[in-house]
């Protein structure tokens, strides 16, 4: 597609340089130039210049994209890549590791063959008689079991129970090999969950390779640039000549509706590349339930722990885990829940440090809800010197909303976004944000809007252009739709603070908006700059006409342009100051867009799925938005005729009967969001899900301080997951202000235990 778009401008810049060429140099000898482009010759050599810059830049620019590949390929084989991408491997795998649950706990997992769980190739289905499927050997690890499957293996495993660590283990066993030999392919651990099973095709993939086979492979490659730096064209290379082994983490963690495309894309993949190793993951329930399984030589199922194992964990803690083995002794029901590392990992770090006797007198809970509380309290409210501080109530609040993106997105995934898009807010109801959106944000722009647009046209044009802004400001307030809502849930939110913001706000942009329409207008003839406010008007009619499918609505918006252009011809022709007439129209159009786009910015489609009756209250909490709308047009004049703006009008009423013309002209009532409106109604939300302490303000000291705690995970540069989907789904399910409590409780708890210890 690039390329296609290189070509078209190379050819266009090419044909208006072979027709401005001899025109220049004709006038340049003393000829003439065609009628109507006598008043832009001085331009043509100018043009000439920027046109042959424009081809130079696209010819390079086409030329360098057919070297890359293959000048890639060539420098795929250089002695350099390999020993680079080992050492980026190490240090990916090395800080995956280190940021993991895992590291707290090292487990031996024992594994049981599943032969029955994959499709073996046909050649290894064709054996002797009396032959058997391979087993692994007795107590083998993930590696050994590795060798034995041929290098090619399913991991099984219920939730928790260790899939993503084995692959980790079995990662850096790879990578060592790799470094000591050669010939033993790179080991490159991905998660699958941002896998979409793209089918569109470009022009970089395998004419070969289907459609599905070439979205997994681009996105593959792309994967491997990001997280091991390895170019795509190289990777590709590679992939080709059998020097990468896939480990592929998550199968489950893709969208339910692709799950099922991942064993034809591996079975192509294996027909079409050298793909020498590989291993994929997934938890047993979601595996079971897939139609198509995958094609691989073996498969293995992670055993649960055992008591001995869980014991014998807890009883080399010492002191430090005998609150954990108490409260395993006191309920049979905790031996139900900590049968995986992950589980057993929560015990560990939520009752670490704590004393046996609070077990035993029954202060903490025992069920897997209370355990992950009382995990999340207990990392949450330890000291960290290293990461900066956040309050228990906003941590928990991000965390939540964190979780709760996730688990609503395309497929099962832990990966914390880099950007919330409203997608994942659909059906999140945050009273909080809603209430400074609909009853702070809204009043506070369109008071501010109005004050602006009447600050403005009141210096120059006199009160009564400032009342007239007044006037049609209320107008277009009441005229449907009617975006806001009525809610009382989120008034103890920091409000006021932020009302002044947006009144600020829309004062700025109304008053920067009319003075600069009305200095264009000013500057231009005014038959011109009538004509471009008609072209505009009538564009944007013309577009609404043709999107429009009701014949009704048609026919009124024919007959209203034409009314409102011949009325608008008439006035401009009998007027005296035709220049003021026309910026006020200027300033009509703007103060009609703008409340129109004041308008779309409510969040109701992402936050309040239900109807407005429910959250309508009482009379004592309704906001009016006319009487804010007036107030602030009304401080907006009296503003600026203190100033010593004109008290009625300063030449005539030219101005009052352009903004009522400009007004008229708009369409303010459709409901049509205008352009941009989608972006600044996201940022809007994004900032007021920091305001109420739903999103850090600081995103990466969040993380990092997250990360620290045992909650998020670091898995590359800058990019963050949650340690495992039980625990998202747990945050993501919890009442985050309550749970911010139980911190408090614990940190206060934690700060009498040091001051006692310090007192005796």
């Amino acid at each position: 597609m690039h390329g296609l778009v290189r070509v078209v401008v190379l050819v266009v810049t090419i044909s208006l340089t072979l027709v401005l060429l001899p025109i220049a140099i004709n006038v340049g000898t003393g000829g003439t130039a065609p009628e109507f482009l006598e008043p832009y010759v001085g331009w043509t050599w100018p043009a000439i210049g920027v046109l042959w810059l424009v081809a130079i830049g696209t010819g390079l620019a086409q030329y360098r994209s057919r070297r890359t590949v293959g000048h890639s390929a060539r420098s795929a084989d250089q002695p350099r890549n390999r020993p680079n991408a080992l050492a980026r491997v190490d240090r990916y795998l090395a800080d995956r590791f280190a940021g993991s649950l895992a590291s707290r706990a090292r487990l031996a997992l024992a594994l049981d063959v599943s032969p029955e769980a994959v499709i073996r190739p046909y050649d290894l289905l064709v054996q002797p008689l009396n032959s058997s499927v391979t087993e692994i050997r007795e107590d083998a690890n993930i590696a050994a079991a590795f060798d034995d499957l041929q290098d090619s293996m399913l991991i099984l495993g219920a939730p928790g129970a260790g899939k993503t660590t084995l692959l980790l283990e079995l990662a850096r066993t790879l990578a060592a090999e790799a470094h000591t030999n050669p010939n033993n392919p790179i080991p490159v651990l991905v998660d699958l969950a941002s896998w979409t099973a793209s089918t569109a095709k470009e022009q970089e993939d395998d004419p070969g390779d289907s459609p599905l086979l070439a979205g997994f492979i681009r996105w593959l490659l792309t994967e491997l640039n990001t997280r091991y730096q390895i170019p795509a064209a190289v990777g590709r290379v590679w992939l080709t000549k059998g020097r990468l082994a896939l480990l592929l983490d998550g199968l489950d963690e893709v969208a339910l509706a692709h799950q099922e495309k991942l064993a034809p894309v591996l079975a192509e993949l294996g027909q079409r590349y050298l793909i020498g190793q590989v291993a994929v993951t997934c938890r047993i329930q979601e595996y079971e339930a897939l139609h198509h399984k995958l094609k691989l030589y073996g498969a293995v199922r992670i055993r649960p722990l055992s008591r001995e194992q869980v014991l014998d964990y807890f009883a080399s803690g010492g002191d430090e885990l005998a609150g954990a083995l108490a409260a395993m002794e006191r309920d049979d029901d905790l031996w139900d829940l900590v049968n995986s590392p992950l589980m057993l990992n929560v015990m560990a770090l939520a009752y670490r440090g704590r004393d046996a006797r609070d077990i035993a007198s029954g202060v903490l809970a025992d069920h897997r809800r209370e355990l992950f509380d009382t995990f999340i309290s207990e990392v949450l409210a330890r000291y960290r010197p290293s990461s900066a501080p956040f309050e228990s109530r906003a941590a928990v609040r991000s965390l939540w909303c964190l979780a709760w993106w996730t688990r609503t997105q395309a497929g099962d995934r832990i990966e914390v976004p880099r950007r919330l898009t409203p997608s994942g807010w659909y059906g999140l109801v945050l009273p909080a944000v809603g209430y400074l959106a609909h009853m702070i944000c809204l009043p506070g722009l369109f008071a501010g809007l109005a004050a602006g647009a009447a600050v403005g046209a009141t210096a120059l044009y006199g009160v009564s252009a400032g009342l007239a802004v007044c006037a049609v400001a209320l107008v277009l307030v009441h005229v449907r739709p009617q975006t806001w809502w009525i809610l009382q849930q989120g008034r103890d939110q920091p409000r006021h603070l932020l009302l002044a913001v947006m009144i600020c706000i829309g004062t700025v942009a109304g008053l920067i908006s009319v003075l600069v329409v009305t200095a264009l207008a000013e500057r231009l003839p005014p038959w011109l700059g009538l004509a471009f406010q008609g072209v505009i008007v009538w564009a944007s009619y013309g577009l609404e006409y043709i999107l429009s499918a009701n014949n009704r609505r048609r026919v009124l918006l024919s007959i209203r342009l034409v009314g409102v252009t011949v009325a608008s011809l008439i006035v401009f022709a009998t007027v005296d100051d035709q220049a003021d007439f026309v910026a006020g129209c200027a300033i009509g159009l703007v103060v009609a867009q703008g409340i129109r786009f004041v308008k779309t910015l409510p969040m109701d489609h992402l936050v309040y799925p239900h109807s407005k009756s429910e959250h309508q209250d009482g009379p004592g909490v309704r906001w009016r938005m006319g009487k804010w709308t007036v107030g602030g047009a009304l401080a907006g004049v009296l503003i600026a005729a203190a100033l010593g703006a004109s008290l009625w009008w300063t030449t005539g009423p030219e101005a009052v009967l352009g903004i009522v013309a400009g007004t008229v002209a708009s369409k303010a009532w459709r409901r049509r969001a205008p352009f941009f409106s989608g972006a600044l109604s996201r940022g809007l939300h994004g900032f007021l899900l920091r305001w109420s302490g739903y999103l850090p303000w600081r995103r990466g000291a969040f993380l990092r301080y997250a990360a620290e705690r045992y909650v998020l995970a670091k898995t590359g540069r800058g990019e963050y997951a949650f340690i495992h989907l039980l625990v998202r789904d747990h945050l993501a399910e919890c009442d985050p202000d309550a749970l911010a409590a139980k911190v408090d409780q614990r940190i206060a708890a934690r700060s009498q235990r040091t001051g006692l210890a310090r007192s005796r």
